[in-house]
């Protein structure tokens, strides 16, 4: 475990001693470290996924859906399938 000084404003330091006991301080300021870092590290894996499913190179997905749904009418007449 580590030790570190932080600095608050005035009225974040009214706060935190206003609303959380003596002896929870520590506890709640490590918690709000922790849920930040999520936070932050959600947003750059949503930042670095941008872009990987994109459309390029795939073609329309109406086009697809046709495709798959003449496939449903070829399987339910026997014509096809896995056990077809």
């Amino acid at each position: 475990m580590a030790r570190m000084n932080i600095a608050f404003s005035d009225t974040d330091m009214t706060a935190l001693v206003r609303m959380v006991p003596p002896r929870h301080r520590s506890a709640f300021v490590v918690a709000a470290v922790r849920e930040k870092l999520a936070r932050q590290a959600q947003e750059r894996a949503v930042q670095a996924a941008a872009g990987a499913w994109s459309g390029r190179g795939r073609g329309d997905p109406t086009d697809q859906v046709r495709a798959m749904r003449a496939g449903w009418k070829t399987r339910l007449s026997g014509g096809g399938g896995l056990d077809g």
